[in-house]
């Protein structure tokens, strides 16, 4: 018992929280609700480092947080999460030790993996509502599909150049993401690396994220249940647009069998000066001796060029640049194809 004789907080956490605890919205109850909430932010890059920041200061008492990539110093223009000091470092490891510096009254639980079919109810499993800091719409879908089958409240954000889109889904009320927006393929779309991306808009974006995860986590409606907003910098517009479940949508109407979605293996992403870069996963979760997997890059002529806890990058002096995550994800550059990256992988796990 505190001296304000408020059970489960100590004076510290009171006085942390305190400026938010004034709101009526959250109140004492409410702050106490978001400690006992479990949150899951998919995805630690733009969106996603924004996302996790505001969660753990708002005090959300356990955050799982997922993503499969390194900091690398072209992110560093909108992901304020990372310094210049984290470069090659796996961005769940990054994040954790900050986050966990920025409140230490809360659970940080950091996951390196690429979220697929195979993984994706195992990395939900027993969270209250999912956040999207995703940049493609593959793994989007699954995460959506997963969410509906869970039940689970999922917060849907993009952002791109100087526009953005929010909606949450509530599985069984609203719509979802395949409703409105299935069947895109990513090898269509922009990306960030091509046509560029304005921090403003990934703040504004992942700012309402946020505003609509503790809206569920508090027991409110969220703003945006069926409705999607849409928001442009260049005009300083905002508009709602009404959304409606669709009867024959794969992912959450009437359709009796679903067509699953692929595993991929081996995925091609846009890379540094339009260089392609290949993941490979793992058709399983690993849990790598970093230390074997040290030994087994220096004897293959590669160099360690940042080493981190739950992963490390290497190259060679060649151009070639890689890296291996503790779970097994290998992000591949300076490869030429999909058949030399999984040659590449195999040999460095081949023991």
């Amino acid at each position: 018992m505190s001296r304000f004789g408020v059970e489960g907080f100590t004076d510290e956490e009171l006085e942390y929280y305190s400026r938010q605890m004034v709101l009526p919205q959250i109140g004492l109850e409410g702050q106490r609700r978001l400690k006992g909430k479990r949150a899951c932010v998919v995805g630690l890059g733009g969106l996603g480092s924004i996302i996790s920041t505001q969660l753990a200061s708002m005090g959300v008492g356990h955050l799982r947080i997922v993503d499969r990539d390194i900091v690398e110093i072209s992110n560093l223009q909108r992901q304020h999460l990372y310094g210049v000091d984290v470069l090659g470092v796996p961005k769940v490891e990054a994040a954790a030790h900050r986050l966990r510096r920025l409140n230490p009254f809360i659970e940080v639980e950091p996951l390196p993996l690429s979220l697929n079919p195979r993984n994706v109810d195992r990395i939900l499993e027993g969270v209250d509502v999912v956040l999207d800091g995703l940049d493609r719409m593959a793994p989007r879908y699954v995460l959506n599909r997963a969410c509906v089958r869970m039940g689970i409240p999922y917060v849907y954000g993009a952002a791109i150049t100087n526009v953005g889109n929010i909606t949450t889904v509530i599985p069984g009320e609203t719509a979802c993401l395949e409703c409105f927006q299935g069947g895109l393929d990513d090898a269509s779309l922009p990306t960030c690396a091509v046509v560029g991306v304005n921090p403003s808009i990934v703040n504004i974006i992942a700012s309402i994220e946020v505003s609509e995860a503790i809206r569920v986590l508090l027991g409110r409606r969220p703003s945006l249940a069926n409705a999607l907003l849409f928001c442009d910098l260049e005009s300083l517009t905002f508009e709602r647009i009404s959304l409606k479940r669709a009867e024959r949508c794969p992912a959450c109407g009437t359709t009796e069998a679903q067509t699953p979605l692929p595993f991929e293996e081996v995925e091609e992403i846009c890379g540094r000066e339009g260089r392609s870069v290949f993941v490979v996963n793992p058709e399983d979760e690993l849990q790598l001796d970093m230390g074997r997997v040290e030994k087994k890059l220096a004897s293959m002529g590669l160099d360690i060029i940042r080493r981190g806890e739950l992963g490390l990058t290497f190259s060679d002096t060649h151009g070639f640049r890689g890296s291996l995550l503790k779970s097994g994800v290998s992000i591949l550059e300076g490869v030429k194809d999909r058949e030399e990256a999984l040659k590449i992988f195999h040999r460095i796990l081949e023991s």
